[in-house]
């Protein structure tokens, strides 16, 4: 791995260090493609660490702005979920390295149990990384407040888009993450699809 690469996941290192844990070749080659910014679908076996590899990347280019010293507020990463079910699973998943290092990021979850005033929270005060479906994502990017909101996003994960493939809510979720690349308000914004396992809008 490259010297910058290095450096900018040294924080994802010293977490897996921390768990005991030693990153897989294949978390490692998608964190530094998404910090080269490509694009691309990760598709491993359940259980085999496909959310650290997606979220890793983008959460690794977070923590390296400002010198290090992380970055400002406002919405950098979505990661869409088809089944609302999953969605606790990876707020728990991505609030834990965060929690555990102290890294000066928020995680936000958006479905229909979300509480009017949660919402309205997320709205006043976007968190760094939002979890979120198809459906909700559909309505933040039809609100007043969509431009603004999703100004700064840089990346978008789809997990189980095996899920979603051939389906009428699959095509509504391209059809959102369409309205995030670079013809709307997110002129930079990359992705990843997780099948069963990145998708980045096309620009």
């Amino acid at each position: 791995m490259s010297r910058p690469y290095a450096a900018a996941l040294r924080p994802i290192e010293d977490w897996f260090t921390r768990r005991g844990w030693r990153p897989m070749p294949f978390q490692r080659q998608c964190w530094r493609a998404f910090l080269e910014g490509a694009s691309g679908l990760i598709q491993v076996p359940t259980g085999s660490g496909k959310t650290y590899a997606a979220v890793m990347g983008p959460i690794a280019a977070m923590l390296a702005e400002k010198g290090g010293s992380g970055p400002d507020g406002g919405l950098r990463l979505v990661v869409l979920t088809p089944l609302r079910a999953l969605s606790r699973d990876l707020l728990l998943a991505i609030r834990e390295p965060i929690d555990t290092m102290g890294w000066p990021l928020r995680v936000g979850l958006r479905n229909g149990d979300t509480s009017g005033h949660e919402r309205g929270k997320q709205l006043k005060a976007p968190p760094q990384i939002l979890i979120t479906t198809p459906e909700s994502l559909s309505l933040l990017l039809a609100g007043p407040r969509a431009e603004a909101l999703f100004a700064d996003l840089e990346a978008v994960v789809i997990d189980e888009w095996h899920e979603l493939m051939g389906s009428k809510r699959g095509s509504q979720t391209e059809h959102t993450v369409l309205l995030c690349a670079p013809s709307r308000s997110c002129p930079d914004a990359e992705g990843l699809e997780l099948r069963q396992g990145v998708h980045r809008p096309p620009g």
